[in-house]
């Protein structure tokens, strides 16, 4: 157990500690606003769209293939998502803040957090099958969350509601995640590969991703606002880390999935917010706040949800 609560740490921490240097650059004047939002635009625009075309270019689409196992993970996502966003905009008296609550709430990260600690717990298992399946649900679950995403903040934008179902459309056919995630998938299937120059180039993009964006959550967040949306930060934080791998759990054991199946869903639902969801509330018209704030509370309090649910896996006999 203590090499998953280091792991945890190890994972978690250089995001807190990166996203307080944030919090100290804009303190003592070394960036202010602009360089939050140019650096936010840098990394939907570029930074993100080379992760996803990454993992959906390297994801395994022929071999570990399990039809129901992705099935349930797509359909469980799809829904979750849009029990949220319906309650969301039922309960909700500030309508303005609707898509960041929902995108804080569900959003997963997936390509961060989640391929290291997979790693961790099925690197040496028994099964060869069981990362590299970890892995591709990975790869088909980051999809997933930016095509649900991308329709959430299309719905939500003033531009799109007033050109109507078309204006929504071009909205998310134009969105650069959306595009990343089309080529990705186009190399793959055909089998293209990129010059080494060209991949490096691509990673160095890709990696650009975590430090660069958890500086401007730091210089985003501000005690002055803790009293008027902090509230929606900590609803939807604990909607991400308690309340969707819980109910992910306990609606997959009731649909029969058990051992390595079960808790490569638990560890999917269970991950703190993706930092994609910060930066896309930000660059697409969302509360960036609401954003920065559920990021560092769900990146802060991973590192004792995860383990905990770990252990009592491994107590129950599901982590096999």
């Amino acid at each position: 157990m203590l090499e998953y609560i280091t792991l945890s740490i190890n994972i978690t921490m250089p995001f807190i500690l990166l996203s307080l240097l944030g919090i100290l650059m804009k303190r003592i004047g070394m960036i202010g606003d602009a360089f939050v939002e140019q650096g936010n635009r840098v990394i939907f625009n570029f930074g993100i769209p080379m992760t996803v075309f990454n993992h959906v270019l390297r994801a395994d689409l022929d071999n570990v293939f399990d039809a129901q196992f992705f099935a349930f993970n797509i359909i469980w996502s799809v829904t979750f998502f849009l029990v949220v966003w319906f309650l969301a905009s039922r309960l909700m008296k500030d309508k303005g803040s609707v898509s960041s609550f929902v995108n804080s709430a569900y959003r997963s990260s997936l390509s961060v957090v989640g391929p290291p600690l997979l790693g961790l717990m099925f690197f040496e298992h028994y099964n060869p099958d069981v990362l590299p399946k970890a892995i591709l649900a990975v790869a088909v679950l980051l999809i997933i969350s930016y095509a649900t995403a991308s329709v959430l903040f299309a719905v939500h934008d003033s531009k799109a509601k007033k050109s109507g179902v078309l204006g929504v459309v071009i909205s998310i056919v134009k969105n650069p995640i959306v595009i990343g995630v089309v080529i990705g998938i186009a190399f793959n299937l055909f089998g293209i590969t990129l010059p080494t120059f060209a991949q490096n180039t691509v990673d160095s993009l890709s990696g650009i991703v975590m430090p660069l964006a958890m500086i401007c959550v730091g210089a985003n967040l501000s005690l002055r606002k803790y009293n008027v949306k902090f509230k929606y930060a900590l609803i939807s934080g604990a909607v991400k880390l308690v309340i969707m791998p819980v109910a992910a759990v306990i609606i997959a054991y009731l649909f029969g999935f058990r051992g390595n199946d079960l808790t490569i869903i638990m560890i999917l639902n269970a991950l703190p917010m993706a930092v994609g969801a910060y930066v896309m509330q930000a660059e697409l018209g969302g509360d960036s706040y609401i954003g920065a704030t559920a990021l560092m509370l769900t990146m802060t309090l991973s590192a004792v949800t995860l383990t905990l649910y770990i252990f009592i896996f491994r107590v129950m006999g599901f982590l096999v």
